[in-house]
């Protein structure tokens, strides 16, 4: 009879609020486990300028209001009705047993207060099935009256859920991949998102993952968060995405993606004061992804020529002058455009004759990372200076890459490169000598001198000179001279023709290049162009200095080289680490003396490494 005089005056105090235009209902689980946690939902048709929950007894409130909206519009006979549903939901966890009635939620809106309908709640010993639990938490005011007993007929089975202020399961974070299946080299997007059951106030702390096994580029996401209800293992969550990438494996087999980690901080209920309604405090949360797998097959039988560029390509030339004069310089751009990992693509290589000189080329790239993958294109300019007349042909240009839709590799050419040199008054041939990038010193001959006039005072030499044996002496030396000289400039042009060994000496001055750029970056506090120089200061000097080639740069393999050249194993792990300490802070914001430390701690491993390489 008590249960039939409530649901009478649910009905009326409904019908009251219809009468108003204003619609105010409560729903929540009919039973719930002692310690198990449930949600109670309040739905409005107008927003209010406040809400509070009513007398809870048997519960606690350890999270909301979480708010929620959605609009909708329908047309009938022509007539367009718009409505709109304004949900606010509150956590609340079962005491101790017993049947209880949890009072109305006040709302005020427009300056009018309303109350929702009570909600009647069974709390047991043993915990609701979560299947359960989703069932019941469509509240029906009505289903006890008729009779239907759906309620009373599902079955219940323990479930233990500890007792705390921020559950385990209240704030997860989870790794999602566009692919788990692909080819080296081939791209994939990594999306890591938050899920949370309450509410948050900050983000302390965030650890994204290594990606030890790929090349990396990272996304544009939203500085402020965009937050979405999903429903994830039969929990309601507010979502959000944190990070993006998009990632390039650079080896075969069976790869994973690190684990991420976070920690937060929450705001739950603290306990309810007699006037003021609840009040709350910052609890910490912390969550963990778990590592993904990736299977990543190996690429068919590599062709001469392929670096380890996969996607679509395609390369041009812009061609020089057809005719140009001598020690007239002349500039020849090759570029390659397309989409892929650029990351592995390297410089291609010009058939240069003999008779011209060759610079280094200037690199420029435009590339834009996005979900579609890393598009754009990179240009080498290669300076070329012609020393003698005549017509040279460079040959053409080529470039190989695996592409992914036929699953093959492909050769993209550029057309032949003719070059008419005339010959001019600056020929090499005419006898002028000009100095070369190689360093080479002129040396004039002395003016003519004029005839003396008038005595000449001469008198015989005792000895001829041929005689005496300073000079011979200085034959002699001359001779050593001459030949000490060959051998040096025979070694030296050996040793330039050993590239390999050019890099490993050159290593610590293009790394000192590179920290010197840093510094600059560090001084005008440009956080990502100094992590930028710093990690591209790391990977090059253990390349060049260990002569392993860009596509088998890892960390595996650098270890295993400075082995092989008896690197203190310490040593070796030291810059390992330095490395996926920049690779981390490169995308956490850093203060200048964290920058300051770490450019000094790689000045001092790379000067270690020097003097333990010897």
């Amino acid at each position: 009879m008590r249960k039939f005089l409530l649901n009478i005056v649910i009905l009326l105090v409904s019908l009251a609020s219809f009468a108003d235009g204003v619609t105010f209902t409560g729903k929540a689980p009919s039973v719930v486990g002692v310690g198990q946690r449930m949600q109670v939902q309040y739905t409005l048709n107008e927003k209010p300028s406040s809400i509070q929950l009513g007398n809870i007894p048997g519960f606690k409130c350890v999270g909301g209001p979480s708010q929620s909206s959605s609009s909708s519009v329908s047309i009938v006979n022509g007539s367009m009705t718009s409505t709109n549903t304004y949900t606010y939901t509150y956590t609340l966890e079962a005491v101790s047993e017993g049947s209880y009635t949890l009072e109305g939620a006040i709302a005020v809106v427009k300056g009018t207060k309303y109350t929702s309908n009570a909600i009647s709640v069974t709390v047991q010993k043993e915990a609701v099935q979560q299947q359960q639990q989703r069932q019941s938490s469509y509240y029906d005011p009505f289903e006890e009256f008729f009779g239907s007993g759906s309620r009373s007929s599902q079955q219940q089975q323990p479930q233990n859920q500890p007792k705390s202020t921020v559950a385990a399961d209240d704030v997860l974070i989870r790794t999602f991949a566009s692919k788990t299946n692909l080819a080296k080299g081939e791209a994939a997007i990594v999306t890591i998102k938050l899920y949370t059951a309450i509410d948050l106030v900050s983000i302390e702390d965030f650890t994204p993952p290594k990606f030890n096994n790929f090349y990396v580029e990272e996304l544009e996401t939203d500085t402020n968060l965009k937050w979405s209800r999903e429903t994830l293992n039969g929990k309601t969550y507010n979502t959000a995405v944190l990070k993006k990438y998009l990632v390039f494996p650079r080896v075969a087999g069976k790869v994973e993606i690190d684990e991420s980690n976070i920690k937060c901080m929450a705001r739950v209920v603290s306990g309810r004061h007699p006037f003021w309604g609840y009040t709350y405090d910052n609890a910490p949360a912390s969550a963990k992804a778990p590592a993904i797998p990736l299977n990543v097959t190996a690429l068919p039988s590599e062709p001469v020529g392929f670096s380890g560029a996969v996607g679509r390509f395609n390369i041009t030339l812009s061609k020089p002058n057809d005719t140009i004069s001598v020690n007239e310089a002349v500039t020849c751009k090759i570029t390659i455009s397309g989409s892929g990992n650029f990351n592995t693509i390297e410089a291609p290589k010009l058939s240069c004759p003999k008779e011209f000189e060759q610079y280094e080329p200037v690199v420029t790239s435009k590339l834009n990372a996005s979900e579609s993958g890393l598009s754009g294109s990179k240009t080498w300019e290669f300076t070329l200076v012609p020393r003698y007349g005549g017509t040279f042909n460079l040959g053409e240009v080529s470039f190989v890459y695996y592409d992914l839709a036929s699953k093959s590799y492909k050769t993209a050419s550029t057309e032949p490169i003719i070059i008419n040199v005339r010959k001019g008054s600056g020929d090499m041939a005419s006898g002028t000598i000009y100095n070369t990038q190689t360093g080479v010193e002129v040396i004039n001959p002395e003016d003519v001198r004029y005839i003396h006039k008038g005595n000449l005072h001469l008198s015989m030499a005792y000895s001829p000179l041929m005689l005496s044996g300073l000079y011979w002496c200085i034959i002699i030396c001359l001779l050593v001279l001459f030949v000490v000289l060959i051998v040096v400039m025979r070694k030296n042009i050996k040793k330039r023709q050993d590239v390999e060994l050019m890099k490993r000496q050159k290593a610590n001055k293009v790394s000192r290049k590179r920290l010197k750029s840093a510094r600059k970056f560090m001084q005008a506090n440009d956080h990502t162009g100094f992590y930028k120089e710093i990690i591209t200061a790391l990977w090059g000097y253990a390349g060049d200095k260990l002569s392993i080639p860009t596509s088998q740069l890892t960390k595996d393999n650098v270890k295993q080289a400075f082995a092989g050249h008896n690197v203190d194993e310490e040593l070796s792990q030291h810059f390992v680490d330095l490395i996926d300490k920049c690779e981390f802070a490169h995308f956490v914001s850093s203060a200048s003396n964290e920058m300051q430390a770490i450019y000094e701690e790689t000045t001092k491993i790379i000067e270690q490494l020097e003097e333990n390489m010897r």
